[in-house]
């Protein structure tokens, strides 16, 4: 959690600015601007730039060179 608003905090921060710069209101269409930046961002940009950045500390102490096994349902 914290990672993620670490990397969304700073790109929010600007857009924010950046909309109230080009003097877009109401309210309501600015967020639907700031949303349709950030969601895409966030999903494709920040969120595996993050993952990459931080991977040591997140994933400190799993075993992910293993391979897990699969779960079966049924006969």
């Amino acid at each position: 959690m914290l990672v993620k608003w670490l990397g969304l905090f700073p790109p929010l921060l600007i857009i924010a600015y950046a909309l109230q710069w080009a003097g877009i209101e109401p309210l309501w269409f600015k967020l639907i601007l700031e949303t349709a930046i950030l969601v895409p961002l966030l999903n494709y940009v920040i969120t595996p730039f993050m993952d990459s950045l931080f991977s040591e500390w997140l994933y400190k102490g799993l075993d992910t060179d293993k391979k897990h096994q699969s779960v079966r349902f049924g006969p």
